[in-house]
């Protein structure tokens, strides 16, 4: 027996769909905010609720060595906020920005930079209007000593511990034997540091990446390109809120690894605790909580664009999808964004974004809004897309201008479909996102496919779409 329509919209409910439209010419000029001064070093940026921007970034001073730190912040239309520092900008005057500066805001609206002088690092703390925090450290900045970036400059960075902060960054031993580890620190709210932490305020770890989870315990990933040879393959170390070894991990909170996960480029905690890893071959996996590796993340570096070009070292997750960038081209002249969804695979809606600007300049951090990607690209640029989303509810196929198309359904070897309008093609996608066949002609075969749920994207002539979800016994 024919059955009606069994084609409906994911889970009956309001679904959105994105991918980026164009620059959104209401921000600053044309979409971009271009300023001068800056040197090389990547900026940092962080958007607050009213779509206002704080962003960091190294401004060149002649009578210093390195470029100073610099903090700055721009309307929501892309326009410098005058009324923030001193004319829109706060320098902090002798303090230099190493590779790129560290930026995070306090839940009292208060702004954390962390930034470099000759012998460590500092957390400066300015107040929403970017004066000093007088209250923080000795003017609003906490010296920590013996402390910077490692050999990829990623080793370094700070997390927001409720009303603690962790700080760490690469040390070395001195006097010798000459070698590197990591150092990490525990700030009380005032920026002195807290004695009760680690031991007597800080802990070593032979990590290249450090990580707070979710239940404040700090993850020390060590991949194999560290300098010991305590871990052939590398490992994770666990330790709780207050610095000492979490013993119900692993081997009294150690865990090695037992097989080789690559030469580690960059490592991003998402918001369940995973470790999502990319290599210098340009694979992107997945490491559990536990340790393991995550089977179910498989990514597919052996496809364009991702095999002829350079990762960002910079990961940005969204409702479990993740966002990255890159360079390609003959010169690296063109970037791209692609998001990746939680199994691995390439969004099939959103895609890859491309554009070429004829400079190598990575896209760095990213801010993923529902209807818009603000993102840096290099040491001097600030970009604002506009996303062009498409929300589904079950009601769709009656609204106005939007193609209807029916199925005989569920499908059991030919898909029968019913339009007025003409059909380019339509791309049958896993659940996990993979296309898992791409067909025109109505009545096609389609008894290879295994019983179960899919998404079926449905294109028509005049350009328009229509997302819908398919069942297959």
């Amino acid at each position: 027996m024919i059955k009606n329509l069994f084609l409906v919209l994911l889970f009956a409910v309001q679904t959105t769909f994105a991918q980026i439209l164009s620059y959104d010419n209401s921000f600053a000029s044309n979409g971009k905010y271009n300023f001068t001064g800056a040197n090389y070093y990547e900026t940092r940026i962080l958007q607050n609720s009213d779509n206002s921007i704080y962003f960091t970034y190294a401004k060149d001073n002649p009578s210093l060595t390195s470029p100073e730190c610099v903090v700055s912040k721009l309307t929501a239309n892309g326009t410098v906020d005058t009324s923030f520092g001193n004319n829109g900008e706060t320098v902090i005057n002798n303090y230099f920005s190493a590779i790129q500066s560290e930026l995070k805001k306090q839940a009292d609206g208060k702004i954390l930079v962390m930034c470099f002088y000759a012998n460590g690092s500092a957390i400066v703390r300015l107040l929403p209007n970017g004066l000093p925090d007088p209250t923080f450290g000795i003017n609003g900045i906490a010296k920590i000593d013996n402390i910077g970036t490692d050999f990829n400059s990623v080793g370094y960075g700070f997390y927001l511990q409720n009303d603690k902060i962790i700080v760490y960054g690469q040390a070395t031993s001195d006097p010798g034997p000459y070698i590197h580890y990591k150092s990490i620190y525990r700030l009380n709210s005032n920026g002195s540091i807290d004695t009760s932490f680690g031991n007597n305020g800080s802990f070593n770890t032979p990590g290249n990446f450090i990580f707070l989870d979710n239940q404040s315990n700090i993850i020390s990933f060590i991949s194999n390109h560290n300098n010991t040879n305590t871990y052939t393959y590398g490992a994770l170390e666990k330790y709780d809120y207050n610095g000492q070894s979490l013993t119900s991990f692993g081997n009294n909170g150690i865990l090695a690894f037992t097989s080789n996960p690559g030469g580690i480029g960059s490592a991003f905690m998402d918001s369940n605790n995973n470790i999502v890893c990319s290599n210098i071959n340009n694979e992107i996996f997945r490491i559990k909580p536990n340790g393991d590796h995550d089977n179910n993340f498989v990514f597919d570096s052996n496809t364009f664009p991702f095999n002829v070009m350079a990762l960002s070292s910079i990961i940005t997750e969204k409702n479990g999808n993740y966002y990255i960038s890159g360079l390609t081209g003959s010169t690296g002249e063109t970037f791209f964004i692609s998001k990746i969804t939680s199994t691995g695979a390439v969004d099939p809606i959103f895609n890859h974004y491309f554009e070429t600007t004829g400079t190598p300049d990575f896209i760095g951090e990213m801010v993923i809004n529902d209807n818009s990607i603000i993102t840096t690209k290099g040491a001097n640029k600030i970009l604002k897309f506009k996303l062009n989303t498409s929300t589904l509810s079950v009601s769709n196929d009656t609204k106005t201008n939007i193609p209807s198309i029916s199925f005989e359904n569920p499908v059991r070897q030919n898909l029968v479909f019913s339009t007025n309008e003409k059909v380019s093609k339509i791309e049958i996608y896993s659940t996990d996102g993979k296309i898992v066949r791409t067909l025109k002609n109505n009545n096609t075969n389609l008894s290879e496919l295994l019983k179960g749920t899919y998404i079926a994207k449905v294109t028509f002539e005049n350009g328009k779409t229509v997302i819908k979800k398919l069942i297959k016994n």
